[in-house]
């Protein structure tokens, strides 16, 4: 980096003073002649203590900044590793911590972001979707509606069967948000001049984020002509009426400019309608080369300079965001002092295609950027590349932390092309682990209670109240499950083999004419049925038998009313019953048959 660099030859100056000036006295010494008196020839001193003082003076920040740093990047590893063991963790999925002997506390681990983390996806980027770490973000805007301004009609820009990155991201766990940006000035202002197209925005897009199951909208007009300053702010203060009327959850975000020049944007006007000030350093602009996004130096463009501007309009800072880029900005140098021009945009994944790993860049401490010299066969510089990496980034996220600032939004995901630094960079500094407990429960079985006969009928009676409306809600800590029916189930069983044997012991012997028969038939008819009635109660107040019913095990009931399942299985058995009288039927003799 620049300033160790810098350190660095401070250092190798110094050396190769000291060693000017050790020579210097070696040739001194020799030019005394032979008659002076040979002195006793003590240990060789070429090096003085004030220059041993000023050596060590260099070398110990130097030192100490080596040990800092490495110091931070064996913290950053392991709160990598803390954060990464836990993604793909089932959402529900519950630990017991123990407390002591008899008790434990269940508790559920998860991630969560110490601020609004908005990863913008437009839609010509989808294809690279499936390499986002979706872990990393709060917010998910989509880039992919477009708008007539003169109507105000939304129409996708996509087809629709083509998108998954929605559906993805949705099912992480991140929120949706919906992102317009429009750089045709007439367009703009075509939908600021007329209500009628703005109420039809409004009522549509109301209605878009439904379906879609949006948290809200983000309104980027970066051809917003100047001197609209009323009739922007009426425009946003009705669309986030409108949104809100329609849920009051709906957001409206707006991204501003690092500098207002032509004052378009009425910050106290504006403070209640937004929930985020969302300031643009995506785009260059001067005409002197510099970093999208410089921590610090210009006035006019750094995120210092931005912030300070936005909080003097009383914004607070959490409800700013900073919206950065994840590509670079190539500019042509001018010659003989003459201004730099932008050249054009390049994304971080081509940027590092185009230099190998060992390109060395320069770091600007002022702007806490990197930037590339591009020299011509003369070796002068004819562009210079400024862009950020996970270093310059975290920096960057560090001020974010330690000044308030609501959010970051990222511009755009899949510029990095599957590059694991930005990434985490993101991780390392906004992605913390978050306990939540839940409850207590006993570690061991609770000792049993002395009830009263009565007590147990009143006990077991409500439960089944429970069971028959739902069967999830009974807590089966205290709920040891059902022996009655294992016993009924097994009791009528008996009888039932018991019936079976006797009916055809009486049949082979006494022939068709017992006239005990039909009688016995019906109760075989009736034991089947109480049989299968008291067979399926048992498995379902079984806690053990967790594919039906209630379980032992957390998460794995089935939490159907008993009261459903035994109206299924009466239609069933009724249907049973019906079969087996019409085919039961042709075997009654005629005088059976009443």
């Amino acid at each position: 980096m620049k300033k160790e660099n810098q350190q660095f030859d401070s250092l190798m100056a110094l050396l190769n003073q000291i060693a000017l000036s050790h020579a210097a006295d070696t040739a001194a010494a020799s030019k005394k002649t032979t008659t002076e008196k040979v002195p006793v020839q003590e240990p060789d001193k070429s090096v003085q203590g004030t220059d041993l003082d000023a050596l060590v003076d260099k070398m110990m920040p130097i030192l100490q900044k080596k040990s800092e740093e490495q110091q931070a990047e064996e913290a950053k590893a392991a709160h990598l590793k803390a954060v990464r063991s836990l993604y793909g963790r089932p959402p529900g999925q519950m630990d017991t911590l123990k407390l002591n002997d008899s008790i434990g506390a269940r508790y559920q681990l998860r991630l969560s972001h110490k601020i609004d983390i908005m990863g913008i996806q437009p839609y010509w980027m989808e294809k690279g979707y499936t390499s986002y770490n979706y872990n990393a973000l709060g917010t998910f805007s989509f880039l992919g509606y477009v708008f007539n301004g003169q109507s105000g009609v939304i129409q996708p820009a996509f087809q629709e069967s083509d998108i998954q990155s929605i559906a993805t991201a949705k099912s992480a766990g991140c929120s949706l948000q919906l992102l317009f940006l429009e750089k045709k000035s007439d367009n703009i202002l075509a939908l600021l001049k007329s209500r009628s197209a703005q109420t039809v925005f409004a009522d549509s897009l109301a209605r878009l984020l439904a379906r879609q199951q949006a948290d809200g909208v983000t309104i980027y007009f970066q051809g917003l002509p100047d001197h609209q300053r009323t009739v922007f702010s009426s425009f946003i203060t009705f669309l986030s009426e409108t949104l809100k009327n329609a849920n009051k959850n709906f957001k409206v975000d707006v991204v501003v400019p690092v500098y207002d020049q032509f004052y378009n944007y009425d910050l106290r006007a504006l403070r209640t309608s937004v929930d985020y000030f969302i300031i643009d350093f995506t785009q260059a602009g001067g005409e002197t080369a510099m970093a999208l996004a410089p921590l610090g130096g210009s006035v006019a463009r750094s995120i210092e300079g931005a912030v300070s501007r936005y909080l003097q309009g009383d914004i607070p800072p959490a409800q700013l965001s900073l919206l950065l880029p994840y590509y670079g900005a190539v500019w042509k140098k001018g010659k003989k002092g003459s201004p730099d021009t932008f050249s054009h945009y390049v994304s971080y994944s081509d940027l590092r295609k185009q230099y190998p790993s060992d390109t060395v860049p320069i770091f600007d401490e002022t702007s806490a950027s990197f930037f590339i010299e591009v020299r011509d066969q003369y070796g002068d510089v004819k562009e210079e590349i400024w862009f950020d990496d996970g270093i310059s980034m975290g920096m960057k996220y560090d001020y974010v932390l330690k000044n308030g600032i609501g959010g970051v939004a990222l511009w755009t995901l899949g510029a990095d092309n599957g590059r694991s630094e930005l990434w985490d960079a993101l991780v390392d500094k906004f992605v913390v682990t978050d306990t939540l407990f839940l409850d207590t429960i006993p570690l061991r079985p609770l000792p049993p209670l002395h009830l009263t006969w009565w007590q147990r009928i009143k006990r077991e009676l409500a439960i089944y109240v429970v069971l028959f409306k739902d069967p999830c809600s009974v807590d089966i800590s205290q709920y040891e499950g059902d022996t009655y029916f294992i016993y009924f189930a097994i009791g009528f069983g008996l009888l039932l083999i018991i019936a079976s044997a006797a009916y055809f012991y009486f049949i082979k012997t006494q022939g068709d004419e017992w006239k005990w028969r039909k009688k016995l038939l019906i109760v075989l008819i009736v034991l089947v049925l109480l049989t299968v009635v008291s067979t399926f109660m048992a498995f379902f107040l079984n806690k053990e038998m967790s594919f039906v019913g209630i379980s032992s095990i957390p998460g794995q009931c089935h939490s159907v009313p008993l009261t459903s399942v035994l109206i299924i299985l009466g239609i069933g058995l009724v249907l049973g019953l019906a079969i087996m009288h019409f085919l039961l039927q042709p075997l009654f003799k005629n005088d059976d048959i009443p």
